[in-house]
């Protein structure tokens, strides 16, 4: 056997030697033990270049329509969500119990200075100015045509007789006058509404509002707030989800706040070991490994059964078997 063919055989053999031992869970139960036992005393953090891994995500973000290139894939995923979800039975206590509930109240009540503001740009949007404007033109004018004790002034009460629609032509001339003092004096009572709601909203009242609110959505399934979404919408609202989703992830602004992130986690991280985290997690190596063995093991039987496990397992072994160091020592065995 020439030095070439016997390096090939040798290939050959390693790969089916590699992809043998892959669909075993005894040979991932090894590794991830050594795994572990290789990082045990080292920092998380220490293992990541964070300013490279930043670089990396913020190119992918700042390029790659993600979302919109999975749109099939998340409209399929959606699709099944939302059936599933349509039958379950479970209510809204169930998904947030009254002890979780109670505790993010207390987070929330702490945020009194975002609510103020909050309140503040509510009722400063025109959309606001213009619905209470309208509420108060309707009410002023409801009481002129409706309040009884204005039917005693001198020449309202014949006009009274003359029934609401005559009365509504009559009045006419009061509608711009009306509106315009509205217009004006709309910024004051605003703020004055803003005032009251900031006294009124304490924390005890929001509190008390908000547990009745819970009271009442806790027996409540999302099931049937979920069944009056049409079938016919999810498209439109996937595209629209993707296409938002890739803008915003595309945004110098987002991808800041993720190289930030970045750079926190893992500053976080190097005060963590493996084990430290996972004994954090309130689980083990051990418990994972259980899982995580067989899992593995069968995920690379599925690659060698449509024949991509070997083709990756050549990559992974690179050039050797064709290189002449290799082929130098096999053909001083073979006295060549």
């Amino acid at each position: 056997m020439k030095r070439k063919e016997l390096a090939e055989a040798l290939q050959q053999a390693h790969v089916e030697h590699v992809c043998q031992r892959l669909c075993e869970p005894d040979y991932w139960h090894g590794l991830l033990d050594q795994g572990v036992t290789i990082l045990a005393d080292q920092p998380l953090g220490a293992l990541v270049d964070a300013e490279v891994l930043g670089q990396v995500v913020d190119d992918w973000l700042a390029h790659v329509a993600t979302a919109e290139g999975l749109q099939p894939v998340i409209e399929s995923v959606a699709h099944a969500l939302l059936n599933s979800a349509r039958q379950d039975p479970v209510t809204f206590g169930e998904l947030l119990d009254e002890g979780q509930f109670e505790a993010l109240l207390e987070q929330l009540l702490r945020l009194r200075s975002l609510r103020e503001r909050t309140i503040h740009a509510v009722l400063n949007h025109p959309l606001i100015s213009q619905m209470v404007s309208e509420m108060l033109y309707t009410g002023i004018k409801n009481f002129l045509l409706e309040e009884n004790a204005l039917a005693k002034l001198p020449g309202v009460s014949s006009m009274m007789k003359l029934g609401r629609k005559s009365v509504g032509r009559a009045m006419g001339g009061l509608e711009e006058p009306i509106r315009s003092y509205l217009r004006q004096n709309i910024r004051a009572t605003l703020k004055t509404g803003e005032q009251w709601l900031n006294r009124e909203l304490s924390n005890d009242r929001i509190a008390e509002l908000a547990r009745d609110a819970y009271g009442r959505i806790a027996p409540m399934k999302p099931a049937a707030l979920l069944r009056d979404v049409p079938d016919d919408a999810l498209p439109g609202l996937v595209r629209q989800g993707v296409l938002l989703s890739d803008h915003v992830a595309a945004l110098d602004y987002s991808r800041r706040l993720v190289m930030e992130g970045i750079r926190a986690a893992i500053e976080g991280l190097m005060a963590w070991s493996l084990p430290a985290l996972l004994q954090a997690m309130h689980t083990d190596t051990a418990a994972r490994r259980d899982t995580l063995a067989p899992a593995l093991a069968r995920g690379a039987g599925v690659l060698k059964e449509q024949g991509v496990l070997s083709a990756w397992a050549e990559l992974a072994l690179g050039d050797f078997y064709q290189s002449e160091a290799c082929l130098s020592v096999l053909g001083q065995a073979l006295q060549e």
